[in-house]
């Protein structure tokens, strides 16, 4: 009877672990795609509206882990401003058991350590050029759910991220807090989704944006976002939308650069 006993428990156990595994996908899947260069336009919209044949990032692994890229985007913070693409830039990727470190030559803060659990971050430290830790990010996964808090200084952010049955992203809410007081929160919605395997799924550490296009196991094509005021709420919610038109090769998966 023990032995009985026993063994329903485990199987219990077991059990639960495979549901949530089902639904928060394994980011570092040794058959996940491996793309060597993507446009800019692809990687960072809404950001970037013009695809620039000039602007594309290069990506080079090790043992099915990525190790480094090259490339860096900069969207300029005056609407009078053009955006920059630096060419020359890098990041690169060290593994230490548990630890996975990311290095951004040129950059104000070059430093980023991660820390994993079942081979998804469970922790993001990010460092100045002084070696001062500036923003503290902590992830709690449930099921159909994703959510990081991020603080630097006084301020705060919540993200919560939807996944559907398919487990693809289909809705975001960032909620951002000044001094302990609610300041704006954008919400985003994801569809059109394609049915070709996700080729972001080994870049999902390099920044938010492709964080977000990682987590699902096929790809949006469009977006729509909504951004309100909660400091000043009756002003009129900001909105706007981007939608994609992606390259696909003779087996039906996405080419992140292609000859034009």
């Amino acid at each position: 009877m023990k032995k009985l006993f026993y063994f329903l428990f485990v199987l219990g156990i077991v059990s639960c672990n495979t549901s949530s595994d089902d639904m928060l996908e394994n980011q570092q899947n040794p058959t996940d795609l491996e793309p060597n260069k993507a446009f800019v336009y692809y990687m960072e919209s809404p950001k970037v509206s013009l695809l620039q044949p000039s602007w594309y990032y290069t990506f080079n692994y090790k043992n099915g882990r990525l190790v480094k890229m090259i490339g860096k985007f900069v969207k300029s913070e005056n609407i009078w401003s053009p955006d920059n693409f630096y060419s020359d830039s890098f990041t690169t990727l060290s593994y230490h058991d548990n630890k996975i470190e990311l290095k951004f030559s040129n950059d104000t803060y070059p430093t980023i350590v991660y820390t994993m659990e079942n081979d998804k971050p469970k922790k993001a430290e990010l460092y100045n050029q002084f070696n001062e830790l500036v923003t503290v990010k902590t992830y709690t996964y449930e099921s159909g759910k994703i959510k990081i808090y991020s603080k630097t200084y006084t301020l705060e952010t919540y993200y919560t991220y939807y996944l559907d049955s398919n487990n693809n992203l289909i809705k975001s809410e960032k909620l951002e807090k000044s001094g302990g007081l609610d300041k704006a929160l954008t919400t985003t919605t994801y569809s059109n989704f394609d049915n070709s395997k996700n080729p972001f799924k080994k870049l999902y550490l390099l920044n938010d944006n492709f964080y977000e296009k990682s987590l699902s196991n096929n790809n949006y094509r469009k977006i729509n976002y909504t951004i309100q005021n909660l400091q000043n709420p009756e002003y009129l919610p900001g909105s706007g939308n981007a939608e994609w038109t992606y390259q696909y090769d003779l087996n039906g998966q996405i080419v992140l650069h292609h000859p034009l």
